[in-house]
């Protein structure tokens, strides 16, 4: 047996197979779906996606194999990602290489093999692979085949990590609006070129304003609110920012609150953004309200004016610290408030400071001790901060400051003032914190927006105004120097798919969800396909209904949709022939006209019946997908009497719901309530939803359906009493071979179609459908069609 030989870039290739995300997680629709394609496509018994790692294949989705992985010294996977070529093998047990394999002498027995390498990040990870214990070789449409189903599977990879990236990155930014929103902290964004300013409502509050009542905003609203003292110091810190020898600007100033008063905010800021010619551009900070501590600094400043006459109503520390050269140390004199910060009486430190020593935070100790000898050194003024831990466990922080004296033994006595900071102290570490996580966030989401190619977009269905983060200037192939509007997006929409994008934007006004996909003509020509999302607030809460969402290119994506839905529809009409001989076949042997058959052969023959029946319902369904796709599918719009269509359903499927033990229960209805729809096409949805309202009942159980007018439309409900739909199968019910139950042994059959056709006859009968369900009680599906004659496209 020859083992696979180790590429020459192992670690870079192993690095790419880590950074997919993929080894070891649990099972996926998307991989499982092309993986059960693959084996019906090309008629293989087994097929995987396979993972060489370093010491195993690991497999990611399997169709017909038990085990999870293998060792890579035995694996055919590991042959296969030598070389960019499908690798195969036609019969294993004539290959020297593999004669002797466990895989070709033991199960599973491999004859033939043939493996498409995968490739991320430009590296071969792993294979999709086919696997028979029969000899065989591949056509050359059947290695085009399988290549192509490789390249479906490298782009699910792609398009599954951009997922996650987008997810991440809402939450992220989530994280930090939350945060700021928390912290009650005012924000603010200023273009320093126009004079044009963002406020949030908080920073309004701080000044007993709303951002109504201040509007129209821009920074004259800020300079009408400061104090004329304030200014000029302001202006100052501002010009050292703009210059670089300021990191951040900094300043403390007053601003004049409704009720008349100055209201004290420490307004920091940064500057984000540079003109071409290094003129500060975009500037954003936040203001925070400091009238207590401000306040606070106003009276300990007035405290230490009046020192000998206010000694006793000092709320902090007043007190005499003597050191000698030699280390010992006492108070001499302490006010009785040093049992407040402290938690020791005076009596207790008049001799001995070791016992405030030992209440030091020990990470705080060193610096402290080291400032005391500072100011001894050169008798300047001592100030510091710190942090005590008193016996009750607490920590708090202190704020002293002292001037130092020379006695004529050696010591230094100094006389000063020590007071509880701990509140203002959070406030302002908060404050710093607040900050920095502010800025990783903002880093975090302009990367996370760069790696997944997302850009983010804000626009005013109301103004028309636009903003664009960088990344959509790439995706639409514009200067980032022109200015955004809704005009000049409209003019980059496709024409056939502008009445797509107003009918979106229309109905996110009800919905508050804009979720569109549709072509777009860059400047040079070339058409790209992008998927809109966003999301409206409720009028209420967004009067000049402001829609915020992002823009992803997904040409790629819809080009290989386009070739999906070509593939199934050449599929389809291949298939249809030879099986409508099949099933002609199957027929004539089961009616007995060419004699009995043999109780064996007649059980095999009815299996194959039954399978071929579905068989044929399976490529009903593509057509009937491919039809509705292409606009193809026939509509006979006529008014229709609902309780006569309901009940010829209902008597279609009576036989099957007797079968199952359910009763259909039809609620009562207006006798000639009317709908406007093709009496076939609603058929074909009834039938649908209710046969599988039926299949997921349990026995003994009803089906109820209901009808009732609502505003314009006629609103059809089909409820069950079953297990209910998995809540992390919502997103994915409506759309194509989506099964809620995807193992080989499910309990329910079906193609995975007919919720998917059912939504699409339903929007072009000029309807829509919907569904909810309850975990343990069942399931409503529901859907709308005009009562009174429209215009349907």
């Amino acid at each position: 047996m020859q083992q696979p030989q180790i590429p020459e870039n192992e670690a870079p290739r192993l690095a790419a197979l880590f950074d997919s995300a993929l080894l070891d997680t649990e099972a996926e629709p998307r991989f499982d779906r092309i993986t059960s394609l693959v084996q019906q496509c090309l008629g293989t018994e087994i097929v995987l996606i396979s993972l060489v790692d370093k010491n195993r294949q690991w497999f990611k989705s399997r169709q017909g194999l038990a085990a999870c992985e293998t060792g890579r010294d035995i694996s055919f996977c590991g042959h296969a990602i030598l070389d960019d070529d499908i690798f195969e093998i036609s019969d294993a047990s004539n290959d020297k290489r593999f004669a002797d394999n466990p895989l070709v002498t033991d199960g599973p027995l491999i004859r033939f093999y043939a493996g498409a390498p995968l490739h991320f990040n430009g590296h071969r990870i792993g294979t999709l692979c086919i696997i028979d214990p029969k000899p065989r070789r591949l056509s050359e449409r059947e290695r085009r085949m399988l290549r192509q189903f490789a390249n479906v599977v490298e782009q699910e990879i792609v398009d599954r990590l951009q997922q996650q990236a987008h997810q991440q990155l809402a939450a992220s930014e989530l994280m930090y609006r939350s945060v700021l929103e928390g912290t009650r902290i005012g924000t603010w964004q200023w273009n320093v070129q126009t004079g044009e300013t963002v406020f949030n409502e908080r920073w309004a509050e701080i000044v007993g304003y709303t951002l109504d009542e201040l509007a129209p905003v821009d920074i004259n609203t800020w300079l009408g609110l400061a104090h004329p003292d304030d200014l000029p110091e302001s202006g100052r810190l501002l010009e050292l920012h703009f210059a670089g020898q300021l990191p951040f600007y900094d300043c403390k100033c007053r601003m004049k609150h409704k009720d008349g008063h100055w209201v004290w905010v420490h307004d920091r800021g940064r500057v984000i953004s540079w003109t071409k010619d290094d003129k500060p551009l975009m500037m954003y900070g936040t203001h925070a309200d400091i009238t207590e501590q401000k306040q606070a600094e106003l009276d300990i400043k007035a405290s230490r004016d009046q020192f000998k006459n206010l000694l006793a109503n000092i709320p902090g520390v007043v007190y005499q610290y003597q050191q000698w050269p030699d280390g010992r140390a006492c108070f001499p004199y302490a006010s009785d408030n040093i049992q407040e910060i402290y938690g020791v009486m005076p009596e207790q430190v008049k001799d001995d400071a070791a016992i405030i020593f030992n209440k030091i935070h020990p990470v705080d100790l060193a610096g402290l001790t080291q400032s005391i000898a500072q100011s001894a050194a050169s008798l300047s003024l001592w100030q510091h901060q710190y942090r005590v831990c008193l016996d009750n466990k607490k920590t708090i922080w202190l704020s002293g400051c002292a001037t130092p004296e020379r006695m004529p033994d050696g010591s230094t006595l100094w006389h000063g003032y020590i007071e509880n900071i701990t509140n203002s102290k959070q406030h302002y570490l908060e404050l710093e914190r607040l900050n920095k996580e502010y800025k990783l966030s903002q880093q975090r989401l302009e990367m996370a927006s760069e790696t997944a190619l997302i850009g983010f977009w804000q626009a005013s269905l109301i103004t028309g105004e636009l903003w664009w983060s960088p990344v959509i200037y790439k995706i639409f192939g514009f200067d980032e120097n022109i200015t955004p509007s809704v005009a000049l997006f409209k003019s980059t929409l496709h024409p056939e798919d502008r009445v797509l994008v107003a009918a979106s934007e229309q109905r996110s006004l009800e919905s508050g969800l804009h979720d569109v996909v549709h072509r777009i003509i860059r400047s040079d020509g070339s058409i790209r396909w992008v998927h809109e999302l966003a999301r409206l607030l409720p009028q209420h809460e967004n009067p000049d209904q402001i829609l915020v969402g992002s823009v992803q290119d997904v040409t790629e994506r819809m080009q290989l949709q386009q070739m999906k839905d070509a593939f199934i529809s050449t599929v389809s009409h291949e298939l249809r022939t030879p099986l409508t001989a099949i099933k002609g076949a199957l027929g004539l042997l089961n009616s007995g006209k060419l004699g009995q058959l043999p109780a064996t052969m007649q059980k095999l023959m009815d299996v194959a019946d039954s399978n071929c029946e579905r068989l044929a319902h399976l490529i009903n369904d593509l057509l009937d997908v491919e039809k509705l796709a292409a606009g193809k599918m026939p509509f006979n719009i006529q008014s229709l009497v609902v309780q006569a269509e309901l009940q010829q359903a209902i008597d279609n499927l009576q036989p099957f719901a007797s079968q199952q033990q359910v009763c259909i229960e039809l609620q009562p209805l207006a006798e000639r309530l009317m709908v406007q729809a093709d009496s076939l096409r609603l058929q074909q949805v009834v039938t649908n939803l209710l046969s599988n309202a039926i299949k997921f009942s349990p026995p003994d159980t009803k089906v109820a359906v209901s009808v009732k007018r609502q505003n314009d439309d006629v609103l059809f409900q089909i409820t069950d009493y079953g297990s209910g739909i998995p809540a992390e199968f919502h997103g994915q019910i409506f759309q194509r071979f989506a099964q809620a139950d995807g193992s080989n042994q499910r309990q329910s059959g079906g193609t995975g179609l007919g919720l998917a056709i059912c939504k699409e006859l339903v929007q072009q009968m000029g309807g829509s459908i919907g569904f909810n369900s309850t975990p343990g009680k069942g399931t409503t599906f529901y859907f709308a069609l005009p009562a009174k004659r429209v215009t349907i496209n």
